[in-house]
């Protein structure tokens, strides 16, 4: 979420490992102030985040759970993401239903949002840069 650290880091000459165990799951508190009250929204009825890859080789990485039912409001991102769906599934707003495999490709500025299935949903998101989400004006 928010403002992320946009400094380069210098590309490792060899392989680096990130065991999600290992991954820092986001608190609220670091959310910028504009997104700090959905973030605690969200942490209160379970859904968490981890970056588990933060661009050493150009990659920015983040699993997400979210639990059966979350809405999960039209945004944006700066960046170019892949989501991956691992568990569970959603359905896009104005789109297809996603579930264990499947795939979307989001350009960078395109709003977009979702609601969480019944099972959950368990995803990674990759981007190819840091990015700022900007939450879509209500009607």
């Amino acid at each position: 979420m928010g403002h992320p650290d946009t400094t380069t880091p210098e590309p490792p000459d060899h392989a680096v490992f990130h065991p999600l165990a290992d991954a820092p799951w986001e608190r609220p508190g670091d959310a910028p102030p504009e997104l700090r009250e959905l973030a605690e929204q969200a942490a209160r009825i379970g859904a968490r985040r981890a970056q588990v890859t933060t661009g050493a080789i150009g990659l920015y990485t983040q699993l997400s759970e979210l639990p059966a039912g979350y809405e999960v409001p039209p945004h944006r991102h700066s960046a170019h993401e892949l989501l991956v769906v691992l568990e569970g599934g959603c359905t896009v707003a104005g789109g297809p239903e996603l579930n264990a495999g499947d795939m979307a490709e989001v350009p960078a500025n395109a709003e977009y949002g979702f609601t969480v299935g019944d099972q959950g949903m368990r995803f990674i998101v990759v981007r190819p840069s840091a990015s700022v989400t900007s939450l879509s004006p209500s009607d």
